[in-house]
């Protein structure tokens, strides 16, 4: 008899970032539920701002956290969970590629992890500092 064993919050966590400094798009798109509650508040001059539900919406996202910026850091200072429930901390600083400018910024994001995958991703950043990276 085979048995599976279902990620935690903190380990699926850390899988989605561990794909993610791997440039694994494929890999991190299969960690969220097929339909999800995704959002980054900011403007819309920013390409990996707003709200998301779809696989082909959040993989978008990925596509343009991927490739619209260079990332110089990233660091996830702290992860903190309470059961299906998980609060990120942690600061990051990007080369936006189109106008070659640099934003930095401290980051949280709320997730929601169930049956071992992400249905909420709601990400805080600056994005103030982001739309002023971004303008040409």
């Amino acid at each position: 008899m085979t048995t599976t064993t279902e990620r935690g919050t903190a380990e699926t966590i850390q899988e989605f970032f561990g794909r993610f400094g791997a440039g694994d798009r494929p890999g991190m798109l299969e960690l969220f539920t097929p339909t999800v509650d995704f959002l980054v508040a900011g403007s819309e001059t920013v390409p990996w701002t707003g709200h998301r539900t779809t696989p082909e919406e959040v993989d978008e996202f990925l596509r343009s956290a991927l490739e619209d910026v260079a990332t110089k850091e990233f660091d996830v200072e702290k992860i903190l969970v309470d059961g299906a429930d998980a609060v990120v901390l942690g600061s990051f600083a990007h080369e936006v590629r189109s106008t070659g400018k640099t934003f930095a910024s401290v980051f949280a994001l709320r997730i929601t992890v169930e049956g071992g995958l992400i249905r909420r991703y709601h990400m805080f950043e600056n994005s103030h500092g982001a739309a002023l990276a971004f303008a040409v």
